[in-house]
């Protein structure tokens, strides 16, 4: 940022700090939004958009920018989903959407969700009180999707291990936690071992996974995709899907916690209400927070210039909270006006998996509020919400009226 737009706010970059970003940082994101929606932030490295203006513009410059950065391609392997573009893009997209297109969620979503959700809620139903998002929603994401995917021999507790190590990896890759970054490795390694002999199988005896598509569908030449061609977007997925529906459904929880209004009419009539409750969830806290980008050639905009070759975070979670699109925006309101929101991202790199997350979630909010009656805040611990890459409420301990289970 230069000197002249500095002059002109009562705010500096050097304020932006990754203690602020990880825990509490909405006041600071409506600061960034007014006063400087692009810039630089030297205490963390990055370049960063807040606004839901500079954001929508941006990420529709699709000439200037491609998906991901040189710590994507680090962590995950080459070739990923995240930086590909292009032809080879659309040819693994392929692969990866012919199981997640709305038409094909509303095919099989009901059917593989529904029994798994009841099953969980009533392994919990007489305790009377839990941590939703560690006990409950957490559990739920990993099986449905990594069923889905093709890890259905793998247990719950390895699932979210998994998901939980590769985040703490991503989250302080560049920032010395050699403990973070050596835990990641190993589980990177534990997850490549176990999907070698799966993708050999699979390139033998297909099924309906989407690692099988992945293998299968969309090749350029009809022949099917080596482990090296998809390990590292399996694990791409395997970071954001297996966690996007979990803290997406505790997120929303959080917010309907805050609004006893509606979750008492949420709970009156969960078939009809559990979609608007979501979306607004969705809105409210992003499971995906940060979109990373790089400029391939300089981005001039309105709010200042992003240099060419500069990785930059389009901030997602922060434009949804843009007081110029959404009233009331710091608000959980599922009463509001519908507009759409940035949660799943932009362009070619629109989320894949947003039918099924959305899907898994709206069945989540339903069966919770329909079997967990009277949910309310425990008065002896605190929500807690944190993660700038990945944002989820990550402890939501509650309590319910434990009453006998349905015959």
């Amino acid at each position: 940022m230069d000197e002249q737009t500095l002059e002109r706010t009562d705010f500096h970059p050097d304020e932006v700090t990754f203690e602020v970003l990880e825990g509490d940082p909405y006041a600071l994101f409506e600061r960034m939004r007014t006063q400087a929606p692009v810039l630089y932030a030297p205490q963390t490295d990055l370049w960063l958009v807040t606004g839901w203006d500079a954001c929508s513009s941006i990420g529709a410059m699709h000439d200037s920018h491609t998906a991901g950065s040189e710590d994507d391609d680090r962590f995950f392997g080459v070739p990923n989903v995240l930086s590909m573009s292009g032809t080879s893009h659309r040819e693994l997209r392929a692969g990866i959407d012919n199981q997640l297109r709305p038409r094909s969620v509303r095919s099989y979503g009901e059917e593989l969700s529904r029994p798994i959700v009841i099953e969980y809620i009533e392994r919990i139903r007489q305790q009377g009180r839990a941590n939703l998002t560690a006990e409950l929603f957490e559990k739920i994401s990993v099986r449905v999707i990594g069923d889905k995917l093709g890890l259905g021999e793998i247990d719950d507790e390895t699932l979210v291990d998994w998901f939980k190590t590769l985040s703490a990896g991503l989250e302080h890759l560049n920032r010395e936690n050699e403990e973070a970054t050596n835990a990641a490795a190993s589980t990177a390694d534990e997850i490549d071992t176990y999907l070698r002999g799966l993708v050999e199988r699979l390139t033998r005896e297909p099924d309906s996974s989407i690692i099988s598509h992945m293998i299968h569908t969309g090749t350029h030449d009809g022949e099917p995709r080596t482990f090296e061609e998809i390990v590292a977007t399996i694990r791409v997925i395997i970071l954001g899907g297996f966690q996007e529906p979990g803290n997406a459904v505790a997120n929303t929880f959080h917010g309907l916690l805050s609004r006893p209004d509606q979750l008492a009419r949420l709970a009156a009539e969960p078939e009809r209400l559990a979609a608007p409750a979501l979306e607004e969830g969705l809105r409210w806290i992003a499971p995906i927070n940060s979109v990373e980008r790089t400029a391939t050639k300089d981005i001039v905009t309105e709010w200042g210039t992003i240099p060419a070759g500069t990785p930059f975070i389009l901030v997602v979670g922060a434009a949804n909270r843009d007081h110029g699109r959404f009233e009331r925006a710091e608000e959980y309101d599922f009463d509001r006006t519908f507009l759409p929101n940035a949660t799943f991202g932009y362009g070619e790199h629109f989320c894949a998996g947003h039918a099924l997350a959305r899907s898994l979630g709206e069945i989540m909010v339903e069966e919770t509020v329909r079997r967990l009656p009277n949910l309310r805040r425990d008065p002896d611990a605190q929500a807690e919400v944190s993660g700038f890459f990945f944002r989820g409420t990550k402890q939501l301990p509650v309590l319910w009226d434990v009453v006998p289970a349905e015959s």
